[in-house]
């Protein structure tokens, strides 16, 4: 008997040493680790606050093919339209900071709604990671249907309130443009808002709206199939991919319009995680595979670090808030906003 319960007594102090032991390697090991090193251990979801086919979610997918060979682990897009873009970017807001959700997406989500709204996020709430592309944007019709800015600027004259327009998320910098473009050219012309841009663009082709201002691969694919005509570029000079399409500088209004795109995370993020985030698609944004393909849709790429990005953030906040405020097409979006 004696024997017995020295065995058990034995076999108790054995399992609770190794328990112990286990324990303490473990704790040792997740002390001496940094946070981040492994990462990422499993796939990274992309939330795209737009519906598929626009230039957002173009670039976003083109980023998400390169992420495997970067970061050893696969990157995959999910769309998340509606709301002016917010729906979307509250999502990845509110989303655990671990680095698995991330949040590509134009600036206006960022720093524009919330000067028209309240929103279940600030701005704040997000943390930038990484610049990926900027692209300049033009006015585009359906083929046929003028064939220059002047001839549609004579239409909306000749026909007060006939003409409309689309814009891909209401309150946008796109939107905010096509206003001040029809205030200097002095017509009127209803918008229309759409989630994406290609539903923009099928609407344009439908004949149910007459132009809208894109940008990115959407716009030059469908001006090479023939289906759509490039009016006016709302750049400080003529593109090299579409030489032949002036600038709206060139025919009399000062209209420029660029948005960049952007890689953003939950604020909280770890800064080891953050930091190879940036790295790791920094190296994307310089592979010669990666930046041909980019600016063959008219993207422009520039690097940043983390530090460079966010302090582009908080002065496009500041400089976007007083376009707001402070000029009529700002006032006059604001209040279609508030209907």
């Amino acid at each position: 008997m004696r024997f017995k319960t020295n065995c058990i007594l034995v076999l108790a102090i054995l399992s609770l040493s190794a328990l112990f032991l286990g324990c303490s390697s473990g704790a040792s090991k997740e002390a001496g680790q940094e946070p981040g090193l492994d990462y990422p251990e499993k796939q990274v979801q992309i939330t795209v606050p737009v519906a598929a086919g626009g230039g957002d979610d173009t670039v976003a997918r083109l980023l998400a093919q390169h992420t495997q060979k970067v970061f050893g682990q696969p990157f995959f897009v999910v769309n998340r339209p509606g709301g002016a873009q917010t729906i979307g970017t509250a999502e990845v807001a509110k989303s655990t900071p671990d680095g698995y959700t991330l949040l590509s997406c134009p600036l206006g989500s960022i720093v524009l709604q919330g000067y028209y709204q309240d929103l279940p996020y600030a701005y704040t709430d997000l943390e930038p990671i990484a610049y990926v592309i900027e692209r300049y944007f033009g006015l585009i019709v359906k083929n046929g249907k003028f064939n220059t800015l002047e001839d549609l600027v004579k239409y909306g004259k000749e026909n007060p309130g006939k003409l409309k327009y689309g814009t891909i998320a209401v309150g946008g910098l796109p939107h905010l443009k096509t206003e001040e473009f029809l205030m200097q050219a002095g017509i009127e012309a209803s918008g229309i808002g759409f989630s994406g841009t290609s539903e923009a663009i099928a609407a344009i082709l439908g004949g149910h709206i007459d132009f809208a201002l894109v940008g990115g691969a959407p716009l030059l694919t469908y001006q090479e199939s023939g289906d759509t005509l490039t009016l006016a570029m709302a750049s400080p000079e003529r593109l090299s991919s579409l030489p032949e399409t002036p600038t709206f500088q060139e025919q009399g209004y000062a209209i420029e319009l660029n948005v960049w795109s952007g890689i953003f995370a939950p604020k909280g993020i770890p800064e080891p995680i953050a930091d190879k985030l940036n790295e790791g698609i920094n190296t994307i944004l310089k592979d010669p595979a990666f930046a041909e393909k980019a600016q063959s849709t008219g993207e422009e790429l520039s690097p940043m670090s983390r530090k460079e990005f966010k302090e582009l953030v908080q002065k496009d906040y500041e400089r976007l808030g007083k376009i707001v405020a402070e000029t009529p097409a700002g006032e006059k979006v604001k209040a279609m906003m508030k209907k």
